[in-house]
């Protein structure tokens, strides 16, 4: 702020209190003045407040200094009972403390939670139910008892919106509770079905595997089969060539020659020895 504003505001604060205090200011067009300020109060001035008005402000500053008593003003919002006193339920002197249990109960018994949160959402519906009912019976007071008609409308709308908003948060929590194991059933069968699709994987490599083991016994079986085949072949080939040789000097050697082209050299001397 400029110097010349600071002026024009200490100008206009200073005419609006010698109005205040009935000071004559003089107008813009005299001439004989040069300044148009009015000279500020001094403490000798008179106060322009009345001292009326100074009665009737402090009189009035009584009613707006708050509550006196902070434990009074806590409970503004329970003489009805329809609010959750700093978020605790409290039932009332007048209501049996058996029928909550047995509603609580109830609704145990129908959900059967399972979890903590489970059961805190029960224990929400049980409150929240009992709230609105509450908030039904209270409406009731409200209604003339021969023409039904409403005595209290402050009184009955007030009840009304607590109905509402009882039954509302009832819904709610049911609503979060379905869910909640709505989605607890979703990953309990996304499990399952992992592990079946695990399981199915895991037995199409048990039956690969199996077949492999059955090929390799098929073929091991149809080496030793041919092994014996080659076995009793050159056993009969020895039995043969010793009832030659007795017949034919020359012709063992003429056989352990056509043995070694054939390649059975490993084998001659092992069967001749079994045929011997």
């Amino acid at each position: 702020m400029s110097a010349r504003e600071i002026r024009r505001a200490e100008a206009h604060k200073a005419r609006k209190l010698a109005r205040k205090a009935g000071v004559p200011i003089p107008s813009a067009d005299n001439s004989s003045v040069t300044d148009a300020t009015p000279p500020p109060l001094t403490a000798s001035e008179p106060n322009p407040v009345s001292s009326a008005r100074l009665a009737a402000n402090r009189a009035n500053a009584q009613f707006s200094t708050g509550p006196k008593n902070s434990t009074v003003s806590s409970q503004n919002r329970t003489t009805h009972g329809l609010a959750r006193h700093n978020g605790t339920f409290k039932l009332l002197a007048s209501e049996n403390p058996t029928g909550f249990e047995a509603l609580k109960h109830s609704l145990v018994e129908e959900h059967q939670p399972k979890t903590e949160t489970e059961s805190i959402l029960v224990n929400e519906m049980a409150q929240s139910h009992w709230l609105a009912e509450r908030a039904q019976s209270l409406q009731t007071t409200c209604l003339d008892e021969n023409t039904g008609a409403i005595t209290n409308e402050k009184s009955f709308s007030l009840y009304l919106r607590y109905h509402s908003t009882h039954h509302r948060a009832f819904y709610k929590a049911l609503n979060q509770l379905l869910k909640l194991r709505s989605e607890s059933r979703k990953d309990q069968a996304g499990f399952e079905a992992q592990k079946q699709k695990e399981a199915l994987q895991q037995m199409k490599i048990d039956h690969q595997q199996t077949r492999q083991d059955a090929f390799a016994h098929e073929a091991w079986q149809k080496k030793v089969h041919k092994d014996l085949i080659t076995r009793s072949k050159i056993g009969k080939l020895v039995f043969d060539t010793k009832m030659r040789e007795l017949k034919t000097p020359g012709f063992e050697a003429q056989f352990n020659a056509d043995l070694q082209k054939q390649g059975f050299e490993k084998h001659s001397e092992h069967v001749a020895a079994q045929a011997a």
